[in-house]
């Protein structure tokens, strides 16, 4: 009897157009990554509450929230050279059992710089495990066609659950204490688990021989990969520091004219959540851009619109509130844009059993950029004085373009060069 088809089913060897099974299985991942970060920016939401209620300078609360982020990327060097080995559906099923059962305890256990770090720390140690495998699952099952765009769709997930996060996070805080808002989405969070059973069941990466598993330093010596490796970094860097301190900025605003701390802090988390949520689609809208124009010059036109937009924001505590807020928009578009540019470029450069490999060499890297940008930040707000502290602190983010935009230009094209 010939087997039913099904719409899950592996596909990597696919000709011709996108299939709609194919379009509905990556809907589906993107429902199950998007689910797992649902508690991802509840911290930042209440920050300003937080570090009130456990007396935390700026340089402590960013520090916390980059716990996560070092979670994440010391355990990209163990986990994701696994995925050489062994299958994509157990890692990603173990990692999100960790990741939601962190954030579960999190509103319970968390109530100083230490406690909270600790159980962060064990959320990024998850996350990895879904996020980074499901984009080589995602390369593998649209290498025929389409591969920057299918990438840019499921980057675009963990976009919008970022912003997703946040608004929800605000809105559940204008009716619920901080720790209810953040159990509530921790709990809807779970879901995540049995998706990721369901998704991942049929999909399979082939064994590579000469793979051990292990991480191997010797996919960052590809000229072109660590070019994107870096540039990667220095973008994660830069979505960190924004994502960590913008509802901050839009708060300083409001207090500054005249709101009190809680309803600003309330207004600016949704604003700030809706103005990344508008942003949500740039990694679609890169990858697409890239397919046709290249990943290297793309990812440089849109690092340098992000970095105008640093200097932009910071400096606009005087403007009216429409127009920050129509800067925060433009802002969370094109810090979000380049991102599955980078993680693309990563799987068009790398050999094949060094692919893992280079994905968490991409992870750690990258992510342990992202622990500086936050805690950089808010050294910078701890420095200055409070009449320039936000327009030197994202001036300093501004810079991160400064540093990339040269890198990626001289790199080529990593399709040609895997023609070669």
């Amino acid at each position: 009897m010939a087997k039913r088809p099904n719409f899950l089913s592996k596909s990597s060897a696919r000709q011709g157009p996108l299939r709609a099974s194919d379009l509905l299985w990556l809907i589906l991942m993107s429902v199950m990554l998007t689910l797992a970060l649902l508690t991802f920016s509840s911290y930042v939401a209440a920050l300003p509450l937080i570090q009130e209620e456990w007396d935390l300078s700026n340089t402590q609360a960013g520090m916390i929230f980059s716990a996560y982020l070092a979670g994440y990327a010391v355990s990209a060097l163990f986990v994701i050279p696994l995925t050489d080995r062994i299958s994509p559906a157990t890692v990603l099923t173990t990692s999100a059992v960790v990741t939601v059962g962190a954030n579960i305890a999190f509103p319970f256990v968390a109530n100083d710089l230490y406690s909270a770090s600790a159980l962060r720390v064990i959320s990024g140690l998850g996350l990895v495990g879904i996020y980074m495998p499901g984009l080589r699952i995602i390369s593998q099952r649209f290498a025929d066609s389409g591969r920057g765009a299918a990438m840019g769709f499921y980057v675009t997930a963990f976009y919008a659950a970022n912003a997703i996060s946040l608004s929800l996070t605000g809105a559940l805080m204008a009716r619920f204490e901080w720790r209810d808002a953040f159990t509530i989405l921790a709990l809807v969070s779970a879901l995540c688990i049995p998706l990721a059973c369901l998704v991942t069941r049929n999909e399979k990466i082939g064994k590579i021989s000469t793979s051990t598993g292990l991480l191997n330093l010797r996919a960052i010596r590809n000229r072109t990969t660590g070019a994107f490796v870096l540039g990667y970094s220095l973008h994660a860097m830069e979505l960190y520091a924004v994502r960590v301190w913008l509802p901050g900025l839009l708060a300083a605003v409001l207090i500054a004219n005249g709101e009190g701390t809680y309803d600003a802090t309330v207004k600016a988390a949704t604003v700030g959540g809706i103005a990344l949520a508008a942003g949500s689609v740039g990694p679609i809208i890169g990858g697409v851009i890239s397919d046709r124009f290249g990943r290297a010059r793309t990812a440089a036109a849109i690092f340098a619109l992000s970095g105008l937009c640093s200097w932009a924001i910071g400096w606009a505590g005087g403007f009216p509130w429409p127009v920050v807020v129509g800067i925060a928009v433009v802002y969370g578009w094109a810090i979000s844009a380049d991102s599955s540019i980078y993680s693309t470029a990563i799987t068009e450069s790398a050999s094949a059993e060094d692919l893992g490999s280079a994905m968490a060499l991409q992870a750690f890297l990258g992510f342990m950029s992202g622990v500086v940008g936050p805690v950089l930040v808010g050294a910078v707000l701890d420095i200055f004085p409070e009449h320039i502290e936000w327009k030197m602190a994202f001036s300093v983010v501004g810079l991160m373009a400064v540093v990339s935009i040269p890198i990626l230009l001289r790199v080529g094209d990593p399709r040609r060069a895997a023609d070669v």
